[in-house]
């Protein structure tokens, strides 16, 4: 990964002819990290340039600080659609580089310098200065009344607290196994871009209180409803009305099945599913209801439902592509690096091309060469 950064970079800085910073590098692997977090699912053109945009970010915010030369991005997708994703990821990731610029601003600031006087006379200023406290005032403040050492407060999140910068651990891997289930593996995305958008729009905490106490029932409300136009889109003959008892059942039975079978990737299962109910027939209706009426399916990520079965996409998402099958692929076919089929001069195919070019170039010159040797016969004739 800190290789693929670094080429980033470079193609980037063209005209920077020293190594790269390493304060430059790990900002840019730092906020890549922060971005498939706080925008984990991206439309698939968008996925290509994550990569390059967030090198693109670390430039633009150490410029100034380690004084780079004129920045030349040229991203790997079209410029209207690099552009919206650079100001999304650059608006949700934490500006850190700012804040330390401004400090170190606010410490170079120096006071003005004292004048002090020499003169054998003049009488000597005091010096302010603060009594040397105690052995035991020092360690007064780290003691409690009954005279035990006592600990400072914990500055670490609790579980409840980092629930505030996104969704439950477990909706994720519902989501993977419900949709792979069923097989709607491609819709995966979709779905979780809808559960991030309606709990923690721009990457803060609703504030809907309905949705922050039902996660659960949030959940089976987008999907079944998913579902729903996903069979709408694919058979013709089919009715809303009449799809909504069958899918209820088989969305409530994937719902138990997930709580038991669903796999954490990267993540200890121990407390991870909490917040998690089983819920009867009734939530079930009262959650389908709520989201019709607070109005979730009249946004983007909904609607795009339709472009991913238009698509024909094999169902090999971003979720749960591993590195192996991407490493499989070979370098010349990967869409997220700079090794594009386009500069593979030695490919199998480009060789026989230059094969049949070379033997039809020798036979013209061939056909020349004979052609002008009889011209000079007749000439010397």
């Amino acid at each position: 990964m800190s290789r693929q950064i670094e080429l980033a970079l470079v193609s980037m800085l063209p005209t920077y002819n020293k190594d790269l910073p390493p304060q430059l590098v790990d900002l840019a692997g730092s906020l890549l990290a922060q971005s498939r977090s706080k925008a984990s699912t991206l439309k698939a053109e968008e996925e290509i340039a994550r990569q390059y945009a967030c090198a693109n970010i670390a430039c633009e915010r150490l410029k100034i600080v380690l004084d780079l030369p004129t920045i030349e991005p040229r991203p790997p997708i079209p410029p209207r659609i690099y552009k919206k994703l650079y100001q999304h990821l650059d608006n949700i990731l934490p500006n850190a580089a700012g804040s330390r610029r401004s400090s170190m601003r606010t410490r170079t600031s120096l006071p003005a310098p004292v004048e002090f006087s020499t003169a054998p006379n003049s009488e000597a200023r005091p010096i302010p200065s603060r009594a040397t406290p105690t052995k035991e005032k020092a360690l007064a403040q780290f003691k409690t009344t009954d005279g035990t050492p006592s600990r400072k407060p914990s500055t670490k999140k609790d579980d409840t607290e980092t629930l505030r910068d996104g969704l439950h651990p477990w909706i994720a891997p519902a989501i993977r196994f419900m949709c792979s289930e069923s097989d709607n593996k491609r819709i995966a995305p979709t779905v979780l871009a809808g559960a991030e958008i309606i709990a923690c729009p721009g990457g803060r905490k609703t504030e809907d209180a309905w949705v922050n106490e039902h996660p659960t029932e949030m959940l089976v409300a987008i999907v079944h409803a998913v579902f729903i136009q996903l069979a709408l889109l694919t058979s013709t003959d089919s009715e809303e009305e009449d799809l909504y008892t069958p899918m209820r059942k088989t969305v409530m039975e994937l719902l138990n099945r997930a709580r038991s079978e669903a796999v954490f990737i990267g993540m200890e299962e121990d407390g991870a599913w909490d917040g998690w109910v089983k819920l009867k027939v009734k939530d079930f209706d009262e959650a389908t209801a709520y989201a019709k009426a607070a109005g979730w399916f009249d946004s983007d990520w909904f609607r795009n439902i339709v472009d991913v079965v238009s698509s024909g996409n094999n169902g090999k998402d971003a979720m749960d592509v591993e590195d192996t099958e991407i490493a499989a692929a070979g370098p010349g076919r990967r869409a997220d690096t700079m090794f594009q089929e386009r500069y593979d001069y030695l490919s199998e195919a480009r060789i026989i091309d230059y094969k049949v070019w070379k033997a039809t170039q020798l036979d013209r010159i061939s056909q020349a060469i004979a052609a002008g040797a009889g011209n000079a016969m007749d000439i010397d004739s």
